[in-house]
């Protein structure tokens, strides 16, 4: 049985400027290539296990970032994984983990105490996901879970006190994963999303969301769990709260302040797997900061409810 072998020669540290910085490299394999620079006082570790991962950290301030790449239990996993972080600032913090194959990671934080959290793989192989995590401003939070295979996460934050939390859950051997772009633009603004495809096989992303938030204290809650669901959420108001199950679309905008706006689309009958097709629509507009208020259900199939409010 052939043992695994450390490549010192694959590891390259620029530790650059001050003495404070701190890099820790462990490769057990073959071609596993990772560059560090930092100046500052800054602190990374690289964990890379099996062929062919790719680590590149960049660091400028006072920063920490952990790359963990690896497989599962089979010894043919953790090949081809590629992992991108990009630091400037002071305290941001950093984790990428990577188990599977072919996962891609990139990671860009600007400003002061942003904390970024990105797990390809919860305990099982993965495959062909990718995630772009950015944050520029202070105190921002990001936390991405993606298992199996074929998801794609877009995350952008600019500005104060924001956070995401999105998992997205597909199935393995190349099935079907899922999508989502969220991009908030403010203060203290919230994004919580989970989706879950239970498609066994190959074909396009299922489901799919865009969120879009501007301004201050914004919340959306998103829930998709079936298939070729899609979401639309775009506001400077408040509190939307979506969730869909099978060939559904939901589109909420709303401006102003206060706005609260409900949405739920299912078919009891045919459960997750039937072609339920329904059709949602929110248009809020507040000009006076008492907001407005919508709620929507929707069980059944091929139903369509537009709801249009402003004061």
């Amino acid at each position: 049985m052939k043992k695994a072998i450390f490549c010192a020669a694959a590891l390259m540290f620029g530790a650059i400027g001050f003495a404070q910085n701190t890099s820790t490299g462990t490769q057990t394999g073959s071609g596993n290539t990772a560059t560090i620079t930092q100046t500052g006082n800054n602190n990374s570790k690289v964990d890379q296990e099996f062929t062919d991962n790719t680590a590149i950290i960049d660091q400028v301030g006072k920063n920490k970032s952990t790359v963990d790449q690896h497989g599962d239990n089979s010894p043919t996993s953790g090949d081809s994984n590629r992992a991108i972080v990009d630091q400037a600032g002071h305290d941001q913090v950093s984790y990428v983990e990577q188990g599977g194959d072919r996962n891609n990671a990139n990671v860009e934080q600007d400003g002061n105490r942003n904390n970024s959290w990105l797990q390809q793989g919860n305990n099982a192989k993965a495959e062909d996901n990718k995630a772009n995590i950015k944050q520029d401003g202070n105190d921002n939070r990001s936390r991405v879970l993606q298992r199996w295979d074929n998801n794609v996460a877009d995350i952008d934050q600019l500005g104060d006190g924001n956070y995401v939390n999105l998992e997205q859950a597909a199935r393995p051997n190349h099935s079907r994963g899922n999508y989502s772009q969220i991009n908030q633009d403010g203060n203290d603004n919230t994004a919580i999303s989970y989706q879950e495809t239970r498609d066994q096989g190959a074909g396009p992303l299922s489901n799919r969301e865009y969120v879009d938030q501007d301004d201050n204290h914004n919340y959306s809650k998103l829930s998709q769990i079936g298939e070729d669901n899609l979401s639309r959420v775009t506001q400077s108001g408040n509190l939307n709260n979506v969730w869909t199950g099978y060939s559904n679309y939901a589109n909420v905008t709303q401006t102003g302040d206060n706005n609260r706006s409900f949405i739920t689309q299912d078919d009891a009958a045919i459960g997750f797997y039937g072609n339920a097709d329904n059709t949602a629509r929110v248009i809020q507009t507040d000009n006076t900061g008492a907001g407005n208020v919508s709620t929507l259900t929707q069980h059944g199939s091929q139903n369509s409810g537009t709801i249009t409010q402003s004061n």
